[in-house]
């Protein structure tokens, strides 16, 4: 059973605040290329940067009464996942602020919430070595409101921002079945990833330089996406996790478009189309039905 503290009012703040960060992402993106003048590629090399400083200034607070000479054994051993982590993770940062030239808030957010999760669904398919019919109709579900909101048409989004929103999806949805195969503690390996992330940054920006072009708002919202929205926003996200139920966990990110695409509205004036409606209703619908498949399927009938 559950612990009684899943459903303590300090948990479920803390894990309402995490979304809000993971929504802010996507507004503080959207807003530095709309609204000012840095380009895509200093805004996410600014982002990793300040993430990674602030990823490694909340792991030495915490961990630095617990090292161990056993902890260097698991970091040694566990390198290459380490540096394949931090490519889908650099992957992930830089089609993601490139897809923000061409996408609204809350339809970015939607689309990289759907492919993060068909991405993870596949590897748990392949991991599990199958799935529940609810499992199957829940995805292709969300397949087909997907199809819809990409479909050619009136108010359909731009191709090229949804194709480079769905390899950030992807790629997130890569980082995050690593971590979870990861040995070392969720904010160590973040922190570790951030920082190998770096090396993947520097020839980046470098081989960006001619278009690169700067702003003093657009490298404050940068900072508050890297330190604030992703740094803070992931490691408050995995010190709550663990007190929710998979299920739970999942339902509950289906809030992240909706805040995307409210705040969007809210900032920017950006308008909620009604095939946007109509696909969001129909993927989060099919997401939440994979969800509860999952659950019934790992759950034993007593």
């Amino acid at each position: 059973m559950l612990r009684a503290e899943s459903f303590s009012i300090k948990n479920i703040t803390m894990a309402i605040l995490a979304l809000i960060f993971f929504a802010a992402n996507s507004v503080l993106c959207r807003m530095a290329l709309s609204d000012t003048d840095i380009d895509p590629a200093s805004f996410t090399s600014i982002r990793l940067v300040s993430g990674a400083a602030m990823l490694f200034l909340l792991s030495s607070l915490v961990t630095a009464k617990r090292k161990t000479p056993e902890d260097n054994c698991q970091l040694l051993h566990s390198a290459i996942e380490h540096w394949l982590a931090a490519a889908m993770l650099f992957l992930y940062a830089a089609t993601f602020s490139f897809a923000y030239l061409y996408l609204d808030t809350g339809m970015g957010a939607l689309i990289l919430f759907a492919f993060v999760q068909l991405t993870m669904f596949a590897y748990g398919h392949y991991r599990e070595g199958g799935a529940s019919g609810m499992e199957y109709i829940g995805a292709l579900t969300a397949i087909c409101g997907l199809g819809y909101l990409v479909s050619p048409g009136v108010n359909s989004p731009n191709v090229w921002g949804c194709i480079l929103m769905a390899i950030s999806g992807v790629a997130w949805g890569a980082y995050s079945v690593l971590g979870k195969e990861m040995k070392v503690p969720q904010l160590k390996a973040n922190c570790i990833n951030f920082r190998l992330s770096l090396f993947f940054v520097i020839p980046f920006f470098l081989l960006n330089i001619p278009m690169n072009t700067l702003s003093q708002e657009g490298v404050w919202l940068a900072i508050a996406s890297g330190a604030i929205a992703s740094a803070i926003g992931y490691a408050i996200w995995y010190g709550v996790i663990q007190h929710f139920k998979a299920t739970q966990a999942g339902v509950m990110q289906l809030s992240v478009p909706v805040m995307a695409a409210f705040a969007g509205h809210l900032l920017m004036s950006e308008s909620i189309s009604m095939r946007m409606m109509i696909s969001a209703s129909v993927i989060l619908l099919g997401i939440a039905v994979t969800f509860v498949g999952r659950d019934r399927k790992q759950s034993p009938v007593t």
